[in-house]
């Protein structure tokens, strides 16, 4: 029953899936892509994100072994543990994160090139480090594959921190080339357990069965209830849930909730700093560095240490199992309980001071390829610190946008020995509303295997759900209220702003361009004709009887016309063409067509559209 107990405990830490937000990186519609690249320049004028259902996000990371390494179905079909392909599966140093977070307000705006939000969110963050020998001893005690070695458990461990995030960020285009943002954060910290283990170990004589242990640990927290051992030794957390004056000033009473969610003296500083830089046309290059911070932790703190312990204890005759044969857990403790309890006296020392933790600090870095002004594909690689050791990813995305209703993605990602990572996402605009759900693995909700339904199931309704491979899943969805956003335009001449409205009269020029300067219409002689040779070189005509301006400029015609009339040289009409009819005039002065990188119906991408 109690292998069963422990095998179930593990399928539910497996389905509780990762962390690093591949899909949000890559998806420019939504305002709070600011939060994972501070250097996004969103599309919309203002966005104004729902208290606490516009940014949802939960992830959880196991690295130690998927459902498949822990389960198989044998002749009958029947699924049955096994135990030790799991435990070959696992490193010798294995994690467990999960980690969440909120925005209990969201709200930024555009002003010319600058960008600017803020953001309330609270965030918590946990991570359980286990060693492979810690899950054999459990599941076989140290009488088999432990027996006459060490049972190494160093690095066991875990951190948890709980804390809210105030932060104001700002990004700024410069030149439609590139552009970079920061987001500076005061953080109030509310509970943290930080662990430190130097090393752990249990050896088991090979002959005697004789016991040695060797241990150093040293764990801090704040914010937690006291937890006593033996009713005299304190281990855990400095809060006396039985001293109602401290539950009060600490806001565990729920009359004082403020003072929990307020007042604590818990505070710390945090920056997120990002570049994004287009190459050219086709290829954009981004970077940013997240969560650089720290906390303080001044209230309700302790620190239990134990120094460097070492410990033989040779009076058992066989081997400690907690699910097999041989000597009972409870039965050990009886009897080392009082030998081993003075020796760790000695060694133990609890006291209250203050200390301070890092924020989990995470790197990407990514390079886009625009195919069109809809499609777009790109690599990224992902790094953070996760105890003191840079944990690495890479994703490959493909985007696709439908003007500004349809923002879509997909994704595959590698991180810590995790290779099935398929990622999916989807944002859409429905006038002000914007909702979107993206996860940066669909696999860990199951897959349907349309085979395996079919013929077991005989067309019934029900559906099989493959998650063998699972070790990790992400979820991350939320509703936003977005204004001012471009309105996607076909692009025609008409549209094209740095042109005129219309093309005046069917002259051919055979390679040459004219221009009408703005400056020659105060002149006398009336407008002048600026002529651009094919070998480059320019000539400055007399007035031409076409007129490229408006109704207004009726007095500045009439002169033009004379002074065709007093100068036969100026006139470059042939009698041909005085037959022809005008068929346009142009309105507005003659602009040069200006070149642009994409025409106005395009999707903005985390720099101005136009470069």
């Amino acid at each position: 029953m109690k292998k069963i107990i422990l095998i179930s405990t593990l399928f539910l830490l497996n389905r509780v899936l990762a962390q690093q937000d591949f899909i949000l990186y890559h998806m420019p519609s939504i305002p709070q892509i600011t939060q994972v690249d501070p250097a996004s320049f969103p599309d919309s004028k203002l966005d104004i994100g729902l208290p606490i259902i516009s940014s949802i996000y939960g992830s959880a990371f196991n690295t130690g072994f998927s459902m498949g390494d822990l389960f198989y179905q044998n002749a009958n079909g029947i699924m049955m543990p096994d135990v030790d392909n799991a435990i070959s599966k696992m490193a010798s140093e294995n994690f467990f994160i999960l980690n969440g977070s909120t925005d209990l307000i969201f709200l930024g705006f555009k002003k010319e090139n600058n960008f600017f939000s803020f953001n309330v969110t609270e965030k918590f963050d946990f991570t359980f480090n286990y060693p492979k020998d810690l899950i054999i001893l459990g599941l076989e005690g140290n009488g088999n594959n432990l027996l006459g070695k060490r049972a190494s458990f160093d690095g066991l461990g875990f951190d948890f921190t709980h804390w809210r995030e105030y932060a104001v960020h700002w990004v700024h285009d410069v030149h439609h080339k590139f552009s970079y943002g920061a987001r500076l954060k005061y953080l109030y910290g509310m509970e943290n357990f930080t662990t430190d283990v130097s090393y752990m170990g249990i050896t088991t004589d090979q002959n005697t069965h004789a016991l040695t242990f060797d241990m150093s640990f040293d764990f801090r927290t704040a914010g937690l209830p006291l937890v006593m051992v033996d009713g005299d030794i304190p281990a855990i957390g400095a809060i006396d849930t039985g001293d109602s004056l401290q539950m009060q000033q600490s806001g565990l009473d729920q009359n004082y909730i403020n003072n929990y969610l307020f007042n604590r003296n818990n505070r710390g500083l945090g920056i997120d700093l990002g570049f994004n830089y287009h190459v050219n046309d086709k290829l954009l290059l981004e970077f940013s560095v997240l969560d650089f911070g720290f906390i303080n932790w001044n209230s309700y703190t302790a620190n239990s240490y134990l120094s460097a312990w070492d410990y033989t204890y040779d009076g058992i005759s066989n081997p400690i199992s907690i699910f097999g044969d041989g000597t009972s857990v409870s039965f050990l403790k009886e009897i080392l309980e009082d030998s081993i309890e003075e020796s760790l006296k000695d060694n133990y020392q609890y006291s209250n001071p203050s200390y301070s933790t890092s924020l989990r600090t995470k790197i990407y870095a990514s390079m886009e390829y625009i195919v069109d002004h809809n499609n777009f594909v790109s690599l990224s690689f992902y790094s953070s610190f996760v105890r003191k050791r840079w944990r690495r990813g890479l994703g490959v995305a493909y985007n696709y946008h439908l003007g500004n209703f349809l923002s879509a993605t997909a994704s595959y990602s590698i991180y810590n020995r995790s290779y099935s990572n398929f990622g999916a996402g989807i944002s859409l605009n429905l006038g002000p509303f914007e909702i979107y759900v993206l996860t940066d693995n669909i696999l860990a909700f199951g897959t349907l295997n349309t085979r395996d339904n079919f013929l077991n199931n005989n067309g019934s309704s029900s559906i099989n759900i493959e998650t063998k491979k699972v070790r990790n899943g992400q979820v991350h969805f939320g509703i936003n209220l977005t204004f001012g956003r471009d309105k996607k335009k076909k692009p025609s001449d008409d549209a094209d702003e740095n042109r005129a409205s219309s093309v005046s009269s069917g002259e051919e020029n055979n390679g040459e361009s004219t221009v009408t300067p703005a400056a020659s219409k105060k002149d006398k002689g009336g407008s002048s004709t600026k002529t651009v040779l094919p070998t480059g070189r320019t000539t400055n005509s007399a007035p031409k009887r076409t007129d490229y301006n408006s109704k207004g400029n009726s007095n500045q015609k009439s002169r033009s016309e004379k002074s065709k009339k007093s100068n036969s040289k100026a006139d470059y009409n042939s009698k041909s063409e005085k037959k022809k009819k005008k068929k346009k005039t142009r309105k507005g002065e003659l602009k040069a067509k200006v070149k642009e990188s994409a025409p106005s119906g395009s999707t903005l991408r985390k720099v101005s559209r136009k470069l």
